[in-house]
């Protein structure tokens, strides 16, 4: 599914003008940072279920997180809980520097900064409900269908904020 967001920017295809037209705009520079604020969201879920499992803050081990991490997988009361925010935040690394280098691309070319925003603004809200899925209700068929949905539109967002600087590029 990872090579279709890609592919239907490439061809011109992505959200539609009435879904775009909904959105309000958001400068593309701090949608970077808010997006920067959200792959760290689910680290911040992980760093709190560590400190519930492990009887505070003083039981977080900093020193070597990943031995303790791999430990606390298998706890069976926070295990689950703390492997889907580890994964969470680790899908939000992923997906930023696509993100990123559409924004900045968009900038360099000085493309259309308004479609830029209402893409941005979209992409925050799809990686606001993938965190929401990933995190808290994705245990079902329905609620993983929504998480892919989701990451689904972050990545073809970014790849439209790609396409949208490449076309003027072009011009």
């Amino acid at each position: 599914m990872s090579v279709f967001p890609p592919i239907m920017a490439l061809v011109g295809a992505g959200l539609p003008d009435s879904v775009l037209a909904l959105l309000p705009y958001v400068s593309p520079l701090k949608a970077l940072l808010g997006s920067v604020i959200l792959f760290n969201t689910p680290h911040m879920v992980k760093l709190y279920l560590t400190s519930k499992a492990t009887g505070g803050l003083g039981g977080v081990n900093n020193n070597n997180p990943r031995a303790q991490y791999e430990r606390l997988k298998s706890d069976d009361e926070y295990g689950d809980d703390i492997s889907r925010a580890q994964a969470a935040h680790m899908n939000g690394l992923e997906s930023f520097p696509v993100f990123g280098v559409g924004v900045v691309a968009c900038l360099a070319v000085g493309a259309d900064n308004t479609l830029a925003g209402k893409l941005a603004c979209a992409h925050l809200i799809s990686r606001v409900g993938f965190n929401i899925f990933y995190m808290g209700v994705s245990t079902n068929l329905a609620g993983g269908a929504a998480r892919s949905i989701c990451w689904f539109v972050s990545l073809l967002t970014s790849c439209q904020l790609i396409m949208l600087a490449a076309t003027k590029s072009d011009q």
